[in-house]
């Protein structure tokens, strides 16, 4: 039990248990596994966060004299990384080296200790207090596929492996620490936990990692729910002890519990456990009609979810799980939410936490598989405030919207994209010029090479551009490197314009305007008066005027290259046209050339015998087909047959010393060959696989098992009776009355 009464100046109160008096086991339980201080990979894909671009905050560096630290992006600040369950990294960002959202990759455990339980083996306790929210352990272990995953399951089943270590990191992916982990391998079950797991975005992989749900009391044990992200081969009894326990770990138990989101999903598409409870409990008895067993979220309840618009308490959450979401009906509901807000304030929210690339990412991994969805989106985008390009440039969205421009079928989706792209084309860059280039008329700016982005705690806390050499960019372009993006810009200092992409032309400059010399004014007394506020008035007007002129200029000049990007990419469309229909033609050509061949060797055959030819030709080509046809059959029953015929003998051998051999050999066949037709007949154009998975197994024993039990039953009577005649092929017979296979 996780509540104990506790007296306190006469008054009873409830509190949790306290395992302080407990040996500690840690050093114990260490040689029970390797331990890790990160996953490892069985290959490169494995994990991947699907974020190929950095996620930088926009946090500044904060060094505390007295402690040295770079206190930016604490728990306090509005890091929007930390928001989003993205950790900073050192090589990007604005908020300096080694910032307080680093967690993961400097392994800022708490102090914890392993303890053994009186019924769950070892378990993990708190060693200090841990506050609320607190990062507590990252769950590492072998990352490994969903095939190695099964195959693992079913070994450790075999060798009565009690304990199991596996978490599901992606729909693809599984954490297995059953051999190598850390110390949050031990954290047990509770119906009721004080412990959560969140999935984190790190670099280019995604990493699980152990959070307090509440503050934990030193001595208290450190407990998460397992029916969310952690599976067994078999159910288990569970013993929390908890007023709410569900009773059972894995199996059909476990299945029906984990169908309820995990808290950051059902908080972000705006439901509650108790909604989420009471819809399964309703929908109970349609469960297997709705998804595979495998299945970890429930597809039907997702879909019935009615979302709302965003609130600004929303906008963290929403972001957060749509960056880590990999199930598309997930995806569909959070992008509904953004789609039906409306309120400015909230979408310049949404930007603000990485919305650009977060949408950047959803197109590229749904636009295959949804092509509504990726309409909604670009709604979406094109709904969003506007001032400035620098996030659309940085997010590199628009080169994702100009792919589906250039390469979509659908009229929509096209109209769509491109007006979004003429929209985001009209778009300035904000820059800021570097402090130290001068906007006088004389004299060329001084440049100074990059220095190194570490900054020590003495130094400024600026975030002002820096400047960096280029004597290769053409006349009036001159280039600096912007810390909020992380990449360098290009700026045009007399036109007062800038932009991303690297200038390839000089900018024309238009006619030159005459040095504007005000009128003198004159006083009564003829005598000519000071140049006064209207002569400044005047001439700014005129430097106004030739701003807008050669703003005008370079619009045109983008324009053109826009247009030449267009026909570019259309002669490049044409081109694949034009090889692939010659390709096409030189098919037909040879196909052409290998029939008129053909009809020459036929003509140079003697006549009396062509005819019989033909006939043998069209018997043999035709018997050649059947045959093909029949080869495929044969090796698809040969596949069936060789598969049950490595399982079945082994279930059915047990029954050899009442039957005798030769019977057991002819229900084995008999077996075989009746789950063989079955198969055929339910799945005629499947492979047969490699081996049975567990549940598969379990239904062949069972019916192995049914066969069997009819079998003696019909076998023993005719004993009893003492036929003399009874022999090997009435017991055979006898096989012929099968129970009937359940279907799967």
């Amino acid at each position: 039990m996780s509540v104990l009464e506790e007296k306190d100046d006469g008054n009873v109160k409830n509190g949790p248990v306290l395992f302080s008096d407990q040996e500690d086991k840690t050093e114990e339980a260490k040689k029970s596994f390797i331990e890790i201080g990160e996953c490892t990979y069985g290959n490169k894909s494995l994990g991947s966060s699907g974020q190929h671009e950095q996620m930088t905050c926009d946090c500044h560096e904060n060094w505390d004299p007295t402690s040295q630290k770079n206190l930016a992006c604490d728990d306090d600040s509005d890091c929007i990384n930390r928001l989003t369950s993205v950790e900073c990294t050192n090589k990007y960002g604005t908020c300096g080296k080694d910032c307080q959202n680093q967690r993961f990759q400097k392994k800022q455990y708490a102090s914890v200790a392993v303890f053994q339980t009186e019924m769950k083996g070892y378990g993990l306790r708190a060693e200090k207090d841990i506050p609320d929210s607190s990062f507590i352990y990252e769950y590492t272990g072998e990352v490994i596929d969903e095939e190695a995953f099964r195959k693992r399951m079913v070994q450790y089943d075999e060798k009565n492996i009690k304990h199991f270590y596996f978490m599901m990191l992606k729909q693809d992916s599984f954490i297995d620490a059953t051999r190598k982990g850390s110390l949050a391998r031990f954290c047990n079950h509770s119906c009721n936990p004080n412990a959560y797991v969140d999935k984190w975005v790190v670099g280019e992989k995604l990493r699980m990692g152990i959070f307090a749900k509440r503050t934990i009391k030193r001595g208290e044990e450190i407990t998460f729910d397992y029916n969310v992200d952690r599976y067994g081969a078999q159910k288990q009894p569970c013993y929390c002890g908890e007023p709410n326990c569900i009773k059972w770990l894995g199996g059909k138990t476990q299945t029906d519990a984990a169908l309820l989101l995990p808290d950051g999903i059902s908080e972000a598409l705006g439901v509650t456990h108790k909604q989420e409870k009471q819809w399964l409990k309703e929908n109970k008895h349609l469960r297997s009609k709705q998804q595979k067993e495998s299945s970890s979220v429930n597809e039907a309840f997702v879909k019935s979810i009615e979302v709302s618009p965003l609130e600004e308490g929303d906008v963290s959450r929403v972001m957060g799980a749509l960056m880590r979401s990999q199930n598309l009906s997930i995806t569909q509901k959070l992008i509904e939410r953004i789609f039906l807000t409306d309120d400015s304030y909230i979408n310049t929210l949404i930007i603000r936490v990485h919305g650009y690339k977060t949408l950047s990412q959803v197109i590229k991994a749904v636009r295959e598989d949804d092509i509504e969805l990726v309409k909604k989106i670009l709604i979406i985008l094109s709904k969003w405030p506007k001032m400035t390009r620098n996030k659309i440039s940085s997010s590199q969205i628009e080169d994702v919207v100009k792919e589906i421009n250039a390469n979509c079928e659908d009229e929509e989706l096209k109209t769509l994209s491109e007006n979004l792209l003429n929209e985001w084309g009209n778009l300035q860059m904000a820059y800021r010029i570097p402090k130290n280039v001068s906007n006088g008329s004389s004299g060329t700016p001084s440049f100074f090479t990059r220095s190194t982005r570490s900054r020590s705690p003495e130094r400024s806390q600026s975030n002002e551009p820096i400047e960096m050499e280029d004597d290769s960019l053409p006349e009036g372009w001159q280039v600096a490197f912007d810390p909020n993006t992380q990449k360098p810009y290009y700026y045009h200092l007399e036109l007062g314009i800038s932009r991303w992409d690297r200038p390839t032309k000089v900018v024309p400059k238009g006619p030159r305007s005459k040095s504007i010399e005000p009128p003198k004014r004159t006083n009564n007394h003829g005598s000519s008066t000071p140049r006064g506020f209207k002569d400044d008035e005047l001439a700014k007007r005129e430097e106004e005027r030739i701003r807008r002129e050669k703003e005008e200029q370079f619009r045109e000049m983008r324009e053109k290259e826009r247009r030449l990007q267009e026909l570019i990419l259309q002669s490049q469309k044409e081109h694949e046209e034009k090889k692939s229909l010659e390709e096409k033609l030189r098919l037909e050509k040879l196909e052409k050339e290998k029939e008129r061949h053909a009809l020459k060797k036929k003509d140079k055959k003697p006549k009396h015998d062509k005819h019989s030819k033909d006939k043998k030709h069209s018997k043999h080509s035709h018997e050649s087909s059947n045959g093909a046809s029949r080869s495929s059959e044969v090796s698809l029953e040969q596949q069936w047959t060789k598969l049950f015929a490595n399982y079945v003998p082994n279930l059915i051998k047990k029954f050899e010393a009442e039957v005798g051999r030769d019977n057991i050999k002819g229900c084995a066949r008999e077996l075989v060959k009746t789950l063989t037709e079955k198969e055929l007949k339910k799945h005629p154009d499947t492979k047969a696989p490699k081996e049975l998975d567990s549940a598969k197994l379990k239904k062949i024993k069972e019916y192995c098992r049914a066969f069997m039990d009819k079998f003696l039953i019909k076998y023993k009577a005719k004993h009893d009776k003492k036929r003399p005649h009874s022999t090997k092929e009435d017991g055979e017979a006898d096989a012929q009355k099968k129970p009937k296979l359940e279907d799967e």
